[in-house]
């Protein structure tokens, strides 16, 4: 199996880059390895932001994160396990089970947690919900939830506390 990090966003709700939050790329790519993936690659952006992180680092190829994530599937062989860097919550335990596009705690699909195993369902689109609208959905609860804005990230670090994660 192979993962991808989905690290390259400054987002602008947030007001600071979510990549660079407690080192959570890092301890996302341990986790992937715990659930064996043999390589990880972290989506970092642009070229400019190589040097944030250590790993296999891929600046994005196209103009938008859904065709950069696509260019960078078609050559995978096997099973990819998608993680975004605000999946504060997710661990291997959490990871191991998805089996399509997991659905957090409030009722949201969450594309860039799936696991791929047909490339086949991935649609050509520009928008990631599009992308895996042919992906099943599966169960993910509150380890499948991540953050935009910070009164989110507040409520996630409480959460994180509250599970001794």
């Amino acid at each position: 199996m192979t993962g991808i990090i989905i690290a390259g966003g400054k987002s602008t709700r947030m007001g600071k880059d979510k990549s660079l939050l407690n080192q959570n790329v890092s301890r996302i790519q341990t986790e992937l390895g715990k659930v064996g993936c043999e390589s990880v690659y972290i989506m970092c952006g642009s070229k400019e932001r190589i040097a944030l992180f250590d790993g296999n680092c891929v600046p994005d190829s196209k103009s938008n994160l859904a065709q950069s994530l696509l260019d960078l599937i078609k050559d995978i062989e096997g099973e990819i396990q998608l993680v975004p860097c605000d999946a504060y919550l997710a661990d291997a335990e959490f990871l191991q089970n998805i089996n399509g596009v997991p659905v957090d705690d409030n009722g949201e699909r969450q594309p860039l947690l799936a696991r791929i195993t047909d490339k086949a369902l991935l649609v050509n689109s520009d928008k990631i919900t599009e992308v895996f609208e042919n992906i099943q959905s599966c169960g993910g609860g509150l380890k499948a939830r991540n953050f935009n804005t910070p009164e989110e990230f507040m409520e996630i670090e409480s959460l994180l506390k509250q599970l001794d994660l």
